[in-house]
């Protein structure tokens, strides 16, 4: 009896032994299998979708800001917006340049006459050089126009130089003066005024001008240096061609001004139907139009002679 006590009391322990170990096992199977087998795709919670690691490439939108300019220039401030381009089979309207102030300055003669552009000259009258830039620039193909002196408000402090038609002058003295500065720059077909703030307000004095014109059947294109002027009806009257200046290109000579005034340049005639352009024989003025005269039918105008804008 005590011995069959006895090993039941064995077996239970027993027992209790081959449960726990049992228990045991499975525990360490499957925590094992965890560590051992591949984990499956976990959610991934959507802070960190839209917050990227600092160590992991970003793509960001700044491909755009990265990309060449435009070809065509913003417009500059106060300017109104750019029109659309014209249509494929339309044509493009036309804008004239004429650089001013030419005829003392060989080399920048040269270089005008060596563009294979229609861009125009006016050649101030009685220099050393007057008579050479205007016969060169005609060979050129180049439109060729007197750079006609004319008072200025504040004359004679302000002097433009020798051939100046005076508010003071008889109509004879103006139309021998004018007769004598156009001799000293052959082949021009055409007159602008060089300063002339007081002289073309005047409508006596540009209705002499306009009578000298009428005869030598030349065209008349006022640089409006003042908003005054009384130009473009005075010589209208007497039957001569006009036309009007409507951008000055280096009021500001610097490269980035004469940029901004070109693309207004582009801006008027594509808004107007055309448009003329002054500029002057300044080493920026002609490093911009080096560049740029190659580029204007990209930018919607074509190039033409200032006698073709003449009316």
């Amino acid at each position: 009896m005590p011995r069959s006590r006895k090993k039941k009391r064995v077996s239970g322990w027993t027992l209790f032994f081959i449960l726990l170990s049992a228990v045991l096992a499975v525990l360490l199977y499957r925590a094992s299998s965890s560590r051992t087998s591949p984990r499956g795709p976990r959610a991934v919670p959507a802070s960190e979708t839209q917050t990227p690691s600092p160590f992991t490439p970003r793509r960001t939108p700044t491909a755009r800001s990265r990309k060449p300019p435009p070809t065509e220039p913003a417009e500059p401030v106060h300017h109104p917006p750019p029109s659309p381009p014209p249509s494929s089979g339309s044509v493009l309207p036309p804008v004239a340049i004429l650089i001013d102030d030419l005829g003392n300055d060989r080399a920048a003669v040269d270089r005008i006459a060596r563009w294979p552009f229609p861009v125009s000259g006016a050649v101030l009258p009685a220099l050393a050089g007057s008579g050479e830039a205007a016969r060169e620039l005609s060979r050129s193909g180049k439109d060729v126009l007197l750079h006609l002196p004319m008072e200025p408000r504040g004359y004679p402090g302000v002097h433009p130089g020798p051939g100046v038609i005076l508010v003071s002058q008889t109509d004879a003295e103006i139309a021998a003066t004018l007769q004598s500065d156009l001799e000293s720059v052959p082949g021009a077909i055409g007159v602008n005024n060089h300063m002339g703030s007081a002289a073309t307000a005047d409508p006596r004095v540009m209705r002499a001008v306009a009578g000298v014109l009428a005869r030598r059947s030349l065209f008349f294109v006022d640089s409006r240096t003042t908003q005054a002027t009384v130009a473009i009806d005075a010589v209208h009257g007497a039957g001569v061609r006009t036309a009007s200046r409507r951008v000055f290109l280096d009021d500001v000579a610097t490269e980035s001004a004469i940029e901004t005034s070109l693309s207004l340049l582009v801006e008027r005639a594509r808004v107007e139907g055309s448009a003329i352009a002054i500029g002057h024989p300044y080493p920026a003025t002609l490093a911009v139009l080096d560049r740029e005269l190659p580029k204007l039918e990209e930018r919607g105008v074509r190039l033409v002679r200032v006698s073709e804008l003449v009316r």
